[in-house]
C-alpha cells in the first residue's frame, strides 16, 4: 500500500511538472498549483511526525526530495506578477523581489536539513520547515 502511495504522489508531481513546463495558465494558476503540491507533500511530512499515518522512511524522503524540487521552483514561477482578484499573493512579492527569492532560498535550505531516517529525527527537524513558510507567507500572503 505504501508503494503505492509513493507511485501516486510521484505521479502527481510528475504531472504538475509537466504543466509548468506546457506553461499553458497564467501565472495566477501555476502559483496555485505549487503552492497546493507543497501543501500535499508537507502534509505527508506533518502527517507522519504527528503519527496520523504510519512512519515511512522511504515515502517521508520522497516527500522531502519533491519539496525541494517545488521549491527550487518557486521564483521561477513567481516571476509572473498575475494578481486576479482570488490570488491570495500580495503585490509585495514583485515589490520586494530579492527578499523574496532569498525567503525561497531559506527554504530550500531547511528542507535540506530534515533528517528522514526515523521518526524521532522527522519530529526534530520539521519545524524549521513550517517557520521557513511562515516568514513567507506573513509578508507575501493574504491571510
Amino acid at each position: 500500500m505504501l508503494k503505492g502511495i509513493v507511485y501516486l504522489l510521484m505521479s502527481a508531481f510528475f504531472m504538475f511538472m509537466s504543466s509548468i513546463l506546457v506553461a499553458a495558465d497564467s501565472g495566477y494558476v501555476e502559483r496555485s498549483k505549487l503552492m497546493q503540491n507543497i501543501r500535499l507533500e508537507f502534509s505527508v511530512l506533518a502527517r507522519m511526525s504527528r503519527e496520523k499515518i504510519e512512519f515511512d522512511e522511504s515515502l517521508a524522503e520522497a516527500a522531502r526530495l519533491n519539496l525541494l524540487k517545488l521549491a527550487a521552483s518557486t521564483p521561477t514561477v513567481f516571476e509572473d506578477d498575475d494578481l486576479p482578484i482570488n490570488s491570495e499573493a500580495l503585490p509585495a512579492i514583485w515589490e520586494n523581489w530579492d527578499d523574496f527569492v532569498s525567503k525561497s532560498e531559506d527554504f530550500e535550505f531547511v528542507l535540506e536539513g530534515v533528517d528522514t531516517s526515523t521518526l524521532i529525527d522527522l519530529r526534530d527537524s520539521l519545524g524549521n520547515v513550517g517557520a521557513a513558510c511562515g516568514a513567507c507567507h506573513q509578508k507575501y500572503r493574504m491571510n
